[in-house]
């Protein structure tokens, strides 16, 4: 009865590596997605496959116009995920030049209210 316990049991010797050897299957093959523009002004990616697999990573932001990403993700998702925080920082941008106008607007209507003869 006790031996026939011993031989169901998996062996999980063979699963765990060595000291410092990577056993999770963590790793993939990455890309580089680059916004360009032509001579007409208008954006298109371009896409680099790395050639080394390298760890993944917990989260993928888009720096500048430029995003890092698995490539199992596909290129018209990143393409997507690129291009919509692109359009956010922009959006971010006019929203925050919006503001600072509307301020500097009110102040000059108050120093145009100041009397001319200081």
């Amino acid at each position: 009865m006790h031996t026939e316990n011993e031989q169901s049991k998996p062996d999980t010797t063979k699963r765990m590596g060595k000291p410092g050897e990577q056993v999770a299957v963590n790793r993939t093959t990455h890309c580089n997605m680059q916004l360009f523009e032509n001579e007409a002004g208008e954006y298109y990616p371009v896409v680099d496959v790395m050639e080394k697999v390298s760890l993944v990573r917990g989260e993928y932001i888009p720096i500048g116009n430029r995003f890092h990403y698995p490539k199992v993700w596909g290129r018209k998702y990143a393409a997507v995920k690129l291009l919509e925080h692109k359009i956010q920082v922009e959006r971010n941008i006019i929203e925050g030049a919006q503001k600072e106008l509307a301020k500097l607007e009110r102040c000059l209507s108050g120093v145009k209210e100041w009397p001319d003869t200081e």
